[in-house]
C-alpha cells in the first residue's frame, strides 16, 4: 500500500490514528503492530513470512547477546549479521537476475516453484539494516535487549518507516514507544509534514517521472541530446522529490502518533562537495554505514591500507545495498572515488575556490552517478553520455507510441521542472524563519503566516489528489531497493 493511495489516506490512516489517539497507552503498541501487519497484508502478504524470520532471529539473538560473554557473544552477533545479509543478498540477486538465478541454484522442483511465486518483500533492505543495528547496539551494550516481543515487533514493522525508512536505531524508538509525545501541536505539524510529502510526490516527482521514464526505459538511448539533458534533470528531480516526499510523509505519520523519526534530507543538491552531499542525502543510511561499517573498519585498519580503502569499501557496499547490478556498483564507486580524492587534499582546495564552481563540480559528479543509477545497463549509460555530449550518431526517429511523451514535451512539463528546481532552495526554511522572527514582537503576523501557509497547503494537496486521480500510479522509487 502506497502512502499516496486514496485507500491509505482516506481509510487506513484515519482509522488507525483515531483508534491510536483514544486508546490507552498500553494498547497503542498493539495498534501499531496490527496496523503494520494490515499494511503488509494489504500490499504484499508474502512479506510477512520473511520479515517474521528476521523478527524471530533478531529477538532471540538479542536476548542471547544480553546474557552471553566472550567469544560466544561475538559469534552470536556474527550469526545475526549473516542471517540478515544472506536474506538480503538472496532477494537482491533475485531482483537483479530473476528466474535464471533461481534456476542456477538447482533447487528441488517444489521449492523452486514456491520461490518463483514469492515476491521480494517490501522493506527488506531497511528491516535487515535495522535488525543488524539493534544486534550491534545490544552487543556493545549501548541498548538493553528488548524482552517484550511486541515492542521489538513494533520497531521492525513500524509501517511509516517500513518501506523506505528513514532508518532508525532502536534506542530512540524504544523510548518513544513507551511514552509517545502526543499533543495537538505535534498532530498539526504531522498533518502539515505529511501534506508536504504528498505534494512533492504527486505534483513534482510523478510529473517529471513521466519524462524520465520515457527516456530511461528505452532499450537504447535513441534520443536527441536536448531530450537526454531534459531526462537527466527530470530524473534528478524525480528521485529527490519522490524519496524526500516519502520521507516527509513517514515523518509526518510518526508525528501524528507522537514518535519523532530522524531527518533524511537537507537540500542535498545545494551541496558544495560530495562529502557535503552525503551529509545531506539519505542521511540515515550514511549514518548507518558510518557507525556500523566505516568506524569498525577504521578501528581494524590494515597497516597497508589507509582510510581511503575503507571509504571505497563503504561506498561499494552502498551501491550493492541498492542492487546487485554493475550500474549500482559503478554509482557507488563514483561517489566513493570522489570522497577519496576529496579526503586526500582536493577537498581543502575545493573549499577555497569560487562557490559556484564548488556547486558545479558537485552537481556534475551527482548527475554522472544518476546516469548509471537509473540506466538499465552499463552500455545504455555509456550511450546516454554520448547523447549528453551532443553525439547524434545512429539517431533514428521512433514512433510516438514507443517514446511517449517524447518528442512532444509540453509547457507544463517545463514548468514543473522549473518549479522543482526553484524548490531545491530552502524557500520553506526561509518562510518559517521569517514567521518565527515576527513572533516575539507581535503574534498576529505569525498567525497570518500560518493561515496563509495552511490554505496554500490545502490547495496544493487538493491539486495533488486531482493529479493522482488523473495519471497512472507511480510507486515509491525506493520501495524497489
Amino acid at each position: 500500500m502506497d502512502f499516496t493511495s486514496l485507500k491509505f489516506l482516506f481509510l487506513f490512516l484515519p482509522v488507525f490514528v483515531a483508534l491510536y489517539l483514544i486508546a490507552r497507552n498500553e494498547l497503542r503498541v498493539w495498534l501499531i503492530i496490527i496496523a503494520s501487519v494490515v499494511f503488509l497484508l494489504w500490499g504484499q502478504p508474502s512479506a510477512i513470512l520473511w520479515l517474521s524470520i528476521i523478527l524471530a532471529t533478531g529477538y532471540a539473538l538479542g536476548l542471547y547477546l544480553s546474557s552471553e560473554k566472550g567469544k560466544g557473544k561475538a559469534g552470536g552477533l556474527w550469526v545475526g549479521i549473516s542471517i540478515n545479509v544472506l536474506l538480503l543478498s538472496l532477494f537482491k540477486l533475485y531482483a537483479a537476475y530473476g528466474v535464471p538465478f533461481l534456476s542456477s541454484l538447482n533447487l528441488p522442483s517444489p521449492l523452486h516453484q514456491s520461490l518463483i511465486r514469492l515476491a521480494i518483500p517490501i522493506g527488506i533492505s531497511f528491516v535487515t539494516f535495522q535488525a543488524i543495528s539493534y544486534l550491534a547496539d545490544v552487543y556493545r551494550g549501548t541498548v538493553v535487549a528488548e524482552r517484550n516481543l511486541l515492542r521489538f515487533a513494533a520497531y521492525l514493522f513500524f509501517f511509516p518507516k517500513l518501506v523506505s525508512g528513514p532508518l532508525m536505531r532502536y534506542g530512540p524508538f524504544a523510548d518513544q514507544i513507551r511514552e509517545p509525545q502526543l499533543s495537538m501541536e505535534n498532530i498539526a505539524a504531522g498533518v502539515r509534514r505529511l501534506s508536504i510529502g504528498f505534494i512533492k510526490r504527486t505534483l513534482i516527482a510523478n510529473q517529471v517521472g513521466v519524462l524520465a521514464d520515457a527516456v530511461f526505459n528505452l532499450s537504447q538511448p535513441n534520443i536527441a541530446p536536448h531530450f537526454a539533458w531534459l531526462a537527466l534533470v527530470a530524473y534528478a528531480l524525480q528521485i529527490y522529490y519522490d524519496f524526500s516526499g516519502y520521507t516527509d510523509m513517514a515523518i509526518g505519520l510518526g508525528m501524528l502518533i507522537g514518535i519523532r523519526m530522524p531527518e533524511n534530507f537537507n537540500q542535498p543538491y545545494l551541496a558544495r562537495s560530495i562529502s557535503d552531499f552525503w551529509r545531506r542525502w539519505h542521511m540515515t543510511l550514511t549514518a548507518w554505514f558510518r557507525e556500523y561499517v566505516f568506524y569498525p573498519l577504521e578501528r581494524r585498519r590494515l597497516f597497508w591500507a589507509g582510510q581511503q580503502i575503507n571509504i571505497l569499501i563503504v561506498f561499494l557496499l552502498t551501491g550493492l545495498w541498492h542492487g546487485l547490478l554493475p550500474t549500482f556498483v559503478i554509482w557507488g564507486l563514483i561517489h566513493g572515488s570522489a570522497l577519496v580524492v576529496e579526503s586526500l587534499g582536493f577537498g581543502r582546495w575545493l573549499n577555497r575556490i569560487w562557490r559556484p564552481l564548488q556547486h558545479i563540480y558537485t552537481l556534475a559528479i551527482i548527475l554522472i552517478g544518476w546516469v548509471f543509477f537509473r540506466s538499465n545497463s552499463v552500455s545504455f549509460a555509456l550511450g546516454f553520455f554520448r547523447r549528453l555530449a551532443g553525439d547524434t550518431t545512429g539517431l533514428t526517429p521512433l514512433p510516438f507510441s514507443e517514446t511517449s511523451p517524447l518528442p512532444f514535451v509540453d509547457p507544463s512539463m517545463i514548468l514543473t521542472i522549473a518549479i522543482g528546481i526553484i524548490f531545491l532552495f530552502p524557500i520553506g526554511a526561509l518562510w518559517e524563519r521569517k514567521k518565527t522572527d515576527l513572533e516575539p514582537a507581535n503574534p498576529v503576523p505569525r498567525l497570518v503566516f500560518q493561515v496563509v501557509s495552511d490554505v496554500l497547503l490545502i490547495a496544493l494537496f487538493v491539486l495533488g489528489l486531482a493529479a493522482s486521480l488523473s495519471q497512472q500510479f507511480y510507486p515509491n522509487l525506493y520501495a524497489s531497493f
